[in-house]
């Protein structure tokens, strides 16, 4: 059975009485333990789908389906990083990761503090553990989103352009911690979606890239190269290459594609 389902998704918001349809008829699966990177460029809906998956919007049509039970609202068993930095303002970068942690009801109060001290490490901000919201830049704001999101191990991962805000050798690191994270502690293998406008970026990330044009899906490409592909050889690069050439192909059909270097520039 398919991780997640989406069967003849639409949705639409009011807008001056009429209806706007935002997605239109969207039929995506995403297998057990995938990552899957949705491309396109701004106000194509990518942010919209995620919502839907997080169950934060509810589809005007069609349904959405994690193992094969409708979506109806938000659950534990997936976490959310969006573009903004949705931290509370009243609580430490710590207390920012253990909130999260806390919510899953997985872990007692000492292991819970470990986990959300080594994941405060993972992305660099162990010495500001302590520190509020406002005291932090905006690229550090979004590493703890980023730390609480991961330490709370849920099977399904969404991430909005979770890596935008972030310094080049950081959003290296990261993105090499997320190729990285297929398996952890021997539990489930986690299954990601992960919207990004970066060519190269979904290109080394993802198992599949799913090219949105505004409302709908207008390619599904896999991405058959070995990881780690940080450094690949000669025939995977052309390969990547390749790939790299339809993408961006697709994105000229509409405006000059965006296309930053990710971690492997080889």
């Amino acid at each position: 059975m398919a991780k997640i389902q989406l069967d003849h998704v639409s949705y639409s918001y009011p807008n001056r009485g009429r209806p706007a349809e935002v997605l239109h008829d969207l039929n995506l699966t995403v297998e057990r333990g995938e990552f899957v990177c949705v491309l396109g460029r701004s106000g194509c809906g990518k942010t919209t789908l995620l919502r839907l998956l997080a169950g934060l919007d509810l589809p005007t049509r069609g349904a959405v389906r994690i193992d094969g039970e409708a979506v109806t609202g938000p659950g534990t068993d997936r976490s959310i990083v969006f573009q903004s930095y949705t931290l509370f303002p009243w609580m430490t970068a710590r207390q920012n990761v253990l909130f999260g942690i806390q919510q899953t009801g997985k872990w007692g109060r000492a292991e819970a503090r470990r986990l959300a001290d080594a994941f405060l490490r993972k992305v660099e901000l162990a010495e500001a553990a302590d520190k509020y919201p406002y005291q932090l830049s905006g690229g550090m704001r979004q590493r703890v989103a980023i730390a609480r999101s991961l330490a709370m191990d849920t099977e399904i991962l969404l991430l909005d352009e979770p890596f935008g805000a972030l310094d080049t050798r950081i959003r290296r690191e990261l993105q090499e911690f997320m190729d990285a994270l297929r398996w952890r502690d021997g539990q489930a293998e986690k299954t990601v979606v992960f919207v990004t406008h970066d060519i190269d970026e979904a290109l080394y990330l993802a198992d599949r890239i799913v090219y949105m044009t505004p409302g709908r899906i207008a390619a599904d490409l896999p991405v058959p190269l070995p990881r780690p592909r940080k450094d690949l050889g000669p025939a995977e690069r052309a390969q990547r290459d390749a790939l790299r050439r339809t993408l961006v192909e697709l994105f000229d059909r509409e405006e000059d594609a965006p296309c930053r270097c990710a971690a492997d520039a080889s």
